[in-house]
């Protein structure tokens, strides 16, 4: 299993991240038909409509997903994506290299203060080192109670509540330097194995823009 990014808090777990790929359908369509997930996601589908959609996902040029395991065990899902190919930027004034983000935890034993922070700071940090972003870009549900307040002491700022599309959303803006001062005394080892640079997956993203032959 060939991951892109380990990462080990001190006398702590690793959370690992590598791409998705088919061979992760099954465990994704369980997640989405969890109950504390497909309020948020409302993709209770089918297994099939999930290996469609799980497919789509992976040949996309705006945005790459990721599986997250906590040791060996798969425990997230997290997207990033180019908010410019997004209705978010609609809400807000894009910068230069502004990171959108979803993000799932899918064992709900798991989606508690302690371990939620743990998880969702290592994919915060996977990603920003991922695509050399100045800041990360979320929307959570409204009424998420578990991943706003994670993202606020994670050093996330809330910005205001939008609708967007169907969803009551708060817009939440990570800037890159006010997330690794707040994680800097947290004795975080990581190591990156990234299959293409950061300035690489910025040139497709600028191409698909460039063309307009976005996948969604």
């Amino acid at each position: 299993m060939a991951f892109e990014c380990s990462i080990t808090e001190e006398s702590g777990p690793t959370i690992s991240f590598r791409p998705v790929n088919e061979e992760d359908v099954p465990i994704l369509h369980e997640w989405m038909h969890q109950k504390h997930i497909y309020p948020f996601w409302k993709l209770n589908l089918s297994l099939e409509e999930i290996k469609v959609w799980v497919k789509n996902s992976i040949s996309s040029r705006h945005k790459r997903v990721f599986m997250g395991y906590l040791n060996d065990e798969p425990v997230c899902y997290v997207i990033g994506y180019d908010v410019r190919q997004d209705p978010i930027r609609h809400f807000y004034s894009i910068e230069p290299r502004d990171m959108g983000m979803h993000l799932l935890i899918g064992p709900r034993r798991l989606l508690n203060k302690e371990d939620g922070e743990t998880i969702i700071r290592a994919m915060t940090l996977f990603l920003f080192e991922k695509f050399g972003a100045n800041r990360m870009i979320g929307e959570p549900d409204y009424r998420n109670r578990i991943v706003i307040p994670i993202l606020k002491k994670l050093g996330a700022n809330v910005i205001k509540e939008i609708q967007i599309n169907e969803k009551r959303a708060k817009l939440v803006i990570a800037n890159r330097n006010d997330f690794y001062q707040n994680i800097g005394d947290s004795n975080i080892t990581s190591s990156f194995h990234l299959l293409n640079s950061p300035d690489h997956e910025w040139k497709v993203f600028n191409e698909v823009i460039k063309h307009g032959s976005s996948k969604t």
